[in-house]
């Protein structure tokens, strides 16, 4: 296995290891954010599109060889066998060169989805942490909100009790409904970011399933690819 193969199988089990970080329950969406706020991470985070561009480039180039090369030894072993009484090795020569031009195929194709897939879920796990800061922020403002309203509604009936003045009552009454309007719409926005949030949950979970179904693919894959590989070593 050449250098540039043996580094692309390097990035795909990379790849899946992330993948695998990123399904984990225990970590939050609130925590990865915080991660990749980091003084650290975030000098990456600048410059993330030339890098995905860069190993995007790369993979493309890469998977259209391996497309070459499985289309140029493809077929040759028959060609040997019709030219008639060729040297056995030739034969194997030519099926060892197209196995290794489909497994490069295999390896370049699966690196290419997960770069993909890991991109969505990055972005879809930032996306749902500042929706859950918002949540929490509008939440707090709602929970300010009530208290305020409920101070105002027990000075207003003390002011019932105790004032004389119909024009003053009707103003703060007046005063009292705009605040809870103001408290219901912000319950509303609130309950919208709630539901915002779990839509996010959701799609975060139907990736994680189909990146479940990839590596039990991926899996197979090497359970059939792994034994011939040692056998031509």
């Amino acid at each position: 296995m050449s250098i540039q193969w043996v580094l692309v199988s390097g990035f795909l089990y990379s790849e899946i290891a992330l993948a695998l970080l990123l399904s984990l329950p225990f970590i939050s969406c609130k925590r990865w954010h915080r991660i990749f706020n980091s003084s650290i991470i975030a000098l990456i985070t600048a410059y993330v599109n030339w890098i995905f561009v860069c190993f995007l480039s790369g993979l493309v180039v890469l998977f259209a060889d391996s497309l070459r090369e499985m289309y140029v030894y493809t077929g040759q072993d028959k060609k040997i066998d019709m030219a008639g009484a060729a040297a056995p090795s030739a034969q194997e020569h030519v099926l060892m060169r197209l196995f290794r031009a489909q497994r490069n195929f295999y390896i370049t194709g699966i690196s290419l989805f997960l770069l993909i897939v890991l991109r969505t879920m990055l972005s879809r796990v930032s996306r749902i942490a500042r929706l859950e800061a918002n949540n929490e922020a509008i939440q707090k403002q709602a929970v300010s909100a009530g208290n305020m309203n409920k101070t105002l509604l027990e000075e207003n009936s003390a002011l019932k009790k105790s004032s004389e003045g119909k024009e003053d009552l009707l103003e703060e009454i007046k005063q009292m409904e705009e605040l809870k309007d103001q408290v219901k719409a912000a319950e509303r926005k609130a309950e919208q970011s709630k539901a915002d949030a779990e839509a996010m949950r959701k799609q975060s979970e139907n990736l994680t399933m189909e990146y479940d179904r990839l590596l039990i693919e991926h899996q197979k894959l090497q359970d059939t690819v792994m034994p011939t590989d040692k056998k031509d070593e």
